[in-house]
């Protein structure tokens, strides 16, 4: 196909333009990556590029994945780790009260 299905741009659909998903990039102190089709979605490689912090959780659906060890790399870099989603809400609000944890 010569172009996508869905183009975001379109005035036709209510996807979010491309535009305005980078501003929101752009000034999310954090990112929430969930896994796609891979554990190493491209979500991770986005907020980095525009400076945020990307967060995964190492739940049942990524240890049951079978390319979960796409992940093995990040493990130790600085993002987000949680185990579970629900998590998500109070690992950030503790992370943004204190900035040196940051």
């Amino acid at each position: 196909a010569d172009t996508w299905a869905n183009d975001p741009n379109s005035p036709a659909n209510d996807l979010v333009a491309s535009t305005t998903y980078m501003k929101v990039l752009l000034e999310s102190v954090f990112t929430l990556a969930p896994a796609g089709h891979n554990p190493e979605c491209f979500r991770l490689y986005e907020a980095v590029e525009a400076g945020s912090i990307p967060v995964i959780s190492l739940d049942n659906n990524y240890k049951e994945h079978k390319c979960k060890d796409s992940l093995s790399h990040w493990l130790d870099s600085p993002i987000v780790i949680i185990e579970s989603w629900s998590e998500v809400i109070p690992t950030l609000q503790k992370l943004l009260e204190d900035p040196e944890a940051l």
